[in-house]
């Protein structure tokens, strides 16, 4: 199978340093397999919306809409480029309900809602790590996990409080912080780290790497998900219109 996986900027927008957006580039097409194809795609115009560095008071939510009509533009191209399912990079999941929303056919598959779906899978409560205490984005994790009707496994938020512009220069006290924050969701109840912001995992540290760190605790990779996500919903041939918005 073939998979767009849409960076949220447009090609040559500038919005990551050159070294940013090659590490990420490089960690999507490491998700391929021998039959899987990963492909790299861009938004087909700016949107105002940006992904690095942003201010405490950020995200500005009328980009962020912006954002979500330009991602969903660029899954109906992904769909009659002969693409076989269309996954948008971020927790933001960037289109994929107005996607939807306006009958694109191919799976649609956001990384937070994969991730989220997976805790439920397993059925175990789980918390999330974002990169500071933004009340708005904490608040719309809060929205779209009681959506996907899993609120009551939702019992932990976490933050690292360093901006993801930093991670490289701090990667030690990130890991520090992102361990400090799972003994927070130890404390809450949580009994995995479900939804983390992609530039801590899988872009700074392995799934892997930060449940060791951690003593064991179980850690989930939203891309990871949203990848097998994407294949099982492929394989099976389900309609993608079952995929509802909001469930």
């Amino acid at each position: 199978m073939k998979i767009l996986c849409m960076l949220p900027t447009p090609e040559n927008g500038g919005l990551y340093p050159p070294e940013a957006l090659r590490r990420r580039i490089q960690l999507i097409e490491s998700y391929a397999t021998a039959s899987t194809q990963i492909d790299i795609g861009y938004m087909g115009e700016q949107s105002g919306f940006t992904p690095w560095g942003q201010a405490p008071d950020d995200p500005d939510y009328e980009l962020v809409a912006r954002a979500h009509e330009v991602g969903a533009k660029r899954a109906l191209q992904a769909e009659l480029e002969g693409y076989d399912a269309f996954c948008p990079f971020g927790t933001l999941d960037l289109g994929v309900r107005v996607a939807r929303a306006k009958g694109v056919r191919i799976p649609v598959i956001g990384q937070l809602e994969a991730a989220a779906l997976y805790c439920g899978m397993l059925g175990q409560p789980f918390a999330s790590c974002t990169y500071v205490d933004w009340p708005e984005v904490i608040r719309d994790l809060e929205v779209r996990v009681e959506d996907l009707g899993l609120s009551h496994l939702y019992v932990s938020r976490t933050w690292i409080g360093i901006e993801n512009t930093e991670y490289a220069e701090r990667r030690d006290e990130v890991l520090e912080r992102f361990v400090a924050a799972t003994e927070k969701a130890r404390g809450e109840g949580a009994e995995m780290m479900g939804l983390i912001a992609m530039s801590i995992c899988p872009t700074e540290f392995s799934a892997q790497q930060l449940s060791e760190a951690s003593g064991g605790f179980p850690v989930v990779d939203a891309l990871g998900a949203q990848m097998g996500l994407a294949e099982w919903w492929h394989r099976n041939g389900v309609p993608g219109s079952l995929m509802r918005v909001p469930r």
